[in-house]
């Protein structure tokens, strides 16, 4: 954010900017730099009319969600997993929790130094799960559809 020189009020105006200017978190500039949209609101309306571009990272399309009043505490987004394929394997340390809303396919899931023995369960539209934390997990579509 640029500085701006302050200039006193004169004939009655008000000083300030106008509006509340915040710093971006490191979430935000994280965000920024994968090259996908990012949807800023108070809610979302329908997700599949969310705009998606490719994501290296992920392998699929995806968007990033960032309702207000959440920043700092939790984010999410929408992927895509591409059609008959599946989205590239990865682990997090924080808590993962997907939301089926079209498709069907499989999730893999298995941790580190122990490949040979995936935990691996089907979806469909209306299912939820969780993945363990710092567990190595993969998204597969099963449909020819994305």
């Amino acid at each position: 954010m640029s500085r701006e020189k302050w200039i006193e009020p004169k004939d009655g105006k008000r000083t300030g900017f106008g509006k509340f200017k915040k710093l971006p978190l490191p979430y935000d500039d994280f965000m920024e730099s994968e090259g996908i949209p990012v949807f800023r609101g108070i809610g979302v309306r329908d997700i599949r009319e969310l705009p998606l571009k490719p994501w290296k990272r992920v392998g699929g399309k995806g968007s990033y969600i960032q309702l207000y009043g959440t920043e700092g505490k939790w984010g999410c987004y929408a992927v895509e997993v591409p059609a008959a394929g599946e989205l590239n394997p990865e682990r997090h340390m924080f808590e993962k929790i997907y939301l089926v809303i079209e498709g069907r396919g499989s999730t893999e899931v298995w941790l580190e130094g122990d490949e040979n023995r995936k935990h691996v369960f089907e979806w469909g539209p209306g299912s939820i799960f969780s993945i363990p934390l710092n567990a190595w997990h993969r998204i597969v579509n099963a449909s020819n559809d994305p």
